[in-house]
């Protein structure tokens, strides 16, 4: 008993010693609160209920902040050799010490934040922008699991205090911590794809930048980048990383406590606490700039990878580093020529590095066989108005006789040499039927382009790349046009609606790949979303006559061209491409105004709005000039302006 109330009192203490941090976060909830409180109306575009879940994007900053904040100053009696011999001399073990700045720390946070997530939830509730039985599992993730994220930044925050021993590598170390893995991770990347052409990502890589990088643990953990209902938040989804977290806050606090443990009570003339840190830092550091050196070379050249090149830049890259590193640790420039076993080891490092990439960058060209494919997933980059490419890869799925078909072309025209002068990247994606995915980046000739309609008109890869063929029912939806030179929102009902959907999915899927590389788009539906569940886009071609009629139906003559419109007068403006060392300058080489009627008549047919050259790599245009066109809307009473490319 008497042990349990010595303790009760050093808790006591330290919450003494942390009332500006208690006020703070309590000023900080309370404010929170009251921004809140005084909404009146919901603002356009916003979630409505995306307060009560884990996601909010305030929340989330106020726990980063706190949990570095109170992690820094978990332990203040370190900074003074004075207190911390008081505090080491006191009738108390260094778990008990411990435990009690770590145990203080949580309640500071936990409680003032858990009662304004449920405050905010009750205003909610009182407001009508959430539902109980729609959002109470919401709510208490909401608060559980900023709380372990809390518990991570925290401890990241007090192991960067615990090993070094001034302000500024703290900073440091905790910069190194939370930026480190993401760059590493990041600077293999692009090794990679530099040393195999074929290569565009990697499965292994992508689950260790998802769990491995602390801000993007936190980020899909809470799931802050989801523009989703806070009430629609999804446990499933998040689950992994969740528990993920979670271990990794308690061995942060584990690790936190054992070297807390034996860490020395004395400073000493080093800037971090134990030698073995300084090595840890010394090498990481070491292996990301040498690293970032290796890749920056291989961009000034502007080529492939070079051997050569890596060579050059290990040879005379790793001793400057080395210099430099030794004057940062030791904060001494004459140490800049010292430590030579280092040197030799971190030789002997960065050449074993770059041995293992030149391996995996032979491995990863290996495409799998057909046989072992369940699906694939093909992107053209170069194809803009198919949406996002990410997207894509994850959506699409080309199966069965498909499958085989787009396999072989694959093998057969991206691999090949060929006298074209232009290339296209198309991605690729493989699911295997051992569960795993593999990714690849090949070139196709320009003069093999024609070949992808193959894969074009294939339903599974137009589902894949159109969003708009997704939809399952516009039912929460209202449509929007535009021709680039006008634009108008139509007044439909469902059916209607529907209807207009239908007609746009059905032209869609008619058109051919040729068809799409033969003209430029004359207008663009848009399905804005009245539920907050994301609009959906979809450009409109000049054979999409069910489309055309539809709208023609409703008053709008979306098939109108730029010529047809009163043009008052054309700015031509030509610009000249300049080659430079490091990148090419473009200016204004002249300007001219056309103004005569028949001239304005004559160009006008050949312009296409520049909003619309999306697949500005798939046909032809002059993009070394550029017209601003001056028209009359359809009223003839506003005069706009649109810039143009012209097709060649």
């Amino acid at each position: 008993m008497d042990g349990m109330k010595r303790f009760t009192g050093l808790l006591r203490e330290d919450l003494k010693r942390k009332l500006g941090m208690i006020a703070a976060a309590w000023y900080s909830m309370g404010m929170l609160c009251l921004v809140f409180s005084m909404k009146a109306t919901v603002p356009t575009g916003e979630v409505r209920s995306l307060y009560v879940g884990p996601g909010n994007t305030s929340f989330f900053a106020v726990m980063v902040l706190f949990g570095i904040l109170m992690g820094a100053d978990a332990f203040r009696f370190l900074r003074s050799e004075s207190e911390t011999d008081l505090y080491f001399g006191l009738p108390f073990t260094r778990p008990q010490l411990f435990a009690a700045g770590w145990a203080n720390n949580l309640l500071i946070f936990a409680v003032p934040f858990t009662v304004c997530r449920l405050l905010f939830f009750q205003i909610s509730l009182a407001m009508g922008y959430s539902r109980y039985e729609e959002s109470i599992l919401s709510v208490w993730m909401g608060c559980l699991v900023p709380i372990l994220g809390f518990l991570f930044m925290m401890g990241l925050a007090m192991l960067a205090y615990l090993l070094a021993q001034n302000t500024g590598c703290r900073i440091g170390l905790l910069a190194l911590f939370l930026l480190g893995p993401a760059v590493g991770m990041r600077l293999v990347e692009r090794l990679l794809e530099m040393m195999a052409p074929s290569f565009y990502r990697s499965e292994v890589l992508e689950i260790m930048k998802e769990y491995l990088s602390p801000l993007s643990l936190l980020l899909r953990a809470t799931g802050v980048q989801e523009y989703a209902d806070g009430s629609c938040w999804l446990l499933q989804e998040h689950l992994s990383y969740i528990l993920v977290l979670e271990g990794a806050a308690v061995f942060l606090s584990v690790m936190c406590l054992v070297i807390f443990c034996i860490r020395p009570a004395e400073r000493t003339n080093r800037m971090f606490t134990f030698r073995s840190a300084e090595y840890l830092v010394r090498y990481v550091c070491l292996v990301l700039a040498a690293l970032w050196l290796v890749k920056g070379l291989q961009v000034f050249a502007l080529g492939g990878f070079s051997t050569a090149l890596a060579g050059i830049a290990v040879l005379f890259g790793v001793p400057v580093l080395h210099g430099l590193l030794n004057m940062v640790l030791a904060f001494d420039a004459r140490k800049f020529v010292s430590a030579k076993w280092h040197l030799l080891m971190e030789f002997c490092v960065m050449l074993l590095l770059l041995v293992v990439f030149s391996a995996l960058g032979s491995r990863g060209g290996r495409m799998p066989a057909v046989e072992e494919i369940e699906s694939a997933a093909v992107v053209l980059p170069a194809l803009a108005s198919g949406g996002d490419r990410e997207q894509a890869l994850s959506r699409m799925k080309i199966e069965g006789d498909g499958l085989a078909d787009t396999y072989v072309w694959i093998q057969e025209v991206c691999g090949k040499k060929s006298d074209a002068d232009d290339f296209y990247d198309i991605l690729v994606k493989y699911n295997l039927k051992n569960g795993r995915t593999a990714y690849y980046k090949c070139q196709l000739p320009a003069d093999a382009l024609d070949g992808f309609d193959d894969i074009y008109r294939q339903e599974a890869y137009k589902k894949g790349t159109y969003d708009i063929l997704c939809l399952d029912s516009v039912k929460y939806y209202e449509i929007h046009w535009t021709n680039g030179m006008e634009q108008y929102t139509l007044d439909l009902n469902e059916q209607e609606r529907q209807a207009l959907w239908e007609a746009y999915c059905k032209d869609l899927d008619r058109m051919t790949f040729a068809e799409l590389r033969a003209e430029a788009p004359i207008g663009q539906l848009t399905f804005a979303s009245t539920k907050n569940q994301g609009d959906v886009s979809g450009y409109i071609y000049p054979g999409f006559s069910k489309t055309l009629a539809i709208l023609s139906h409703y008053g709008i003559h979306a098939g109108k061209k730029i010529s047809d419109y009163e043009i008052t007068e054309i700015v031509v403006a030509r610009y000249m491409m300049q080659d430079g060392l490091l990148y090419n300058v473009r200016y204004l080489a002249a300007q001219d105004t056309v103004r005569e009627p028949e001239k304005i008549m004559e160009l006008s047919k050949t312009l296409a709005i520049e909003e619309f050259c999306v697949d500005e790599q798939l046909y032809l245009k002059d993009r070394n000039t550029e017209y601003m066109v001056s028209y009359r809307d359809s009223t003839g009473q506003t005069v706009r302006r649109v810039k143009c490319w012209k097709r060649i």
